[in-house]
C-alpha cells in the first residue's frame, strides 16, 4: 500500500493510519453540477483482495480488488447488509484523482462488530457506480 491515503473527511485518527484529511478541499475542486446517468448505472461488488484481522469494534482499510470508476461518475453504497462481520464505511484509491478523471478504487474502509477476519474473496458490500457528465 501507498503511504497515504488521501480523504476527504473520515474519523480525526486517520493520521495515525497515514491518511491525510482534507478539511476544506483542494485546488481545482469547487462546487460543480453533473447530470447522472441511471440507465447506464452498474451493481458492482466490493470484494477484498487480502486477509485482514480485526478486533471488535475496529476499523481498518481493507484493499479491495480493483473498481472502475468513470470520470464523473458517483458511487453509492447499497445498505442492504451484505456482511454480517460490519459494514463498509467507503471505498477509494492510493492515488487522489480529480472527480472528472477516471478513476480506480482500490482500497475501502470497514467496520468490523465482532472479533473476526476478512478473508481474501470476502463480499464487504455492493456499490452502485452511476455514469455522470458535466
Amino acid at each position: 500500500m501507498a503511504n497515504k491515503i488521501y480523504v476527504v473527511s473520515c474519523r480525526q485518527d486517520l493520521s495515525s493510519m497515514g491518511i491525510d484529511r482534507m478539511r476544506s478541499g483542494v485546488e481545482g475542486i469547487s462546487e460543480a453540477g453533473i447530470s447522472l446517468d441511471w440507465t447506464q448505472a452498474k451493481m458492482m461488488p466490493v470484494v477484498a483482495a487480502e486477509k485482514v484481522q480485526f478486533q471488535e469494534g475496529e476499523t481498518k482499510l481493507v484493499p479491495i480488488r480493483p473498481i472502475k470508476i468513470p470520470g464523473n461518475a458517483m458511487v453509492f453504497d447499497s445498505f442492504y447488509g451484505v456482511n454480517g462481520m460490519g459494514h463498509l464505511s467507503c471505498i477509494g484509491s492510493q492515488e487522489f484523482k480529480m472527480f472528472s478523471e477516471d478513476r480506480i478504487a482500490d482500497v475501502s474502509m470497514f467496520s468490523s462488530r465482532i472479533k473476526a477476519a476478512v478473508m481474501k474473496g470476502d463480499l464487504l458490500a455492493i456499490v452502485a457506480v452511476v455514469p455522470g457528465k458535466d
